[in-house]
């Protein structure tokens, strides 16, 4: 089997202006937009988070934050209407999710199965 070392091999005939273009592409090309959720994503989603916040059980949020999805574990400490987020306390930090951004959540009895 060849093993091609990629561009690093033409790395010394390239002008430094390709280099530079070949890094905003990269950097473009691992740019995701965000899922739409049908209905009855939605509807599971509200069920799943007030759940969790009733029961103050732990809870693994997928969310849509600087063009990638990122998953979070903790509990949900509140939630504010007025802003539209929830505030999640993990292990190591207290964060501000927009409601808009979470694209999926399981409870922690689920996700151990």
């Amino acid at each position: 089997m060849i093993k091609d070392r990629g561009n690093i091999k033409w790395a010394s005939m390239m002008l430094p202006e390709h280099l530079e273009l070949l890094r905003a592409y990269k950097q473009t090309e691992d740019i995701e937009p965000p899922r739409e959720l049908t209905d009855w994503e939605l509807e599971e989603l509200q069920q799943t988070i007030n759940q969790a916040y009733n029961q103050q059980s732990d809870v693994k949020l997928e969310v849509w934050m600087d063009s990638k999805t990122m998953q979070w574990n903790g509990l949900i400490k509140s939630i504010n209407f007025n802003t539209n987020e929830l505030i999640l306390d993990t292990l190591i930090k207290t964060i501000r999710i927009p409601l808009q951004h979470v694209q999926s959540a399981q409870l922690d009895a689920d996700y151990y199965d």
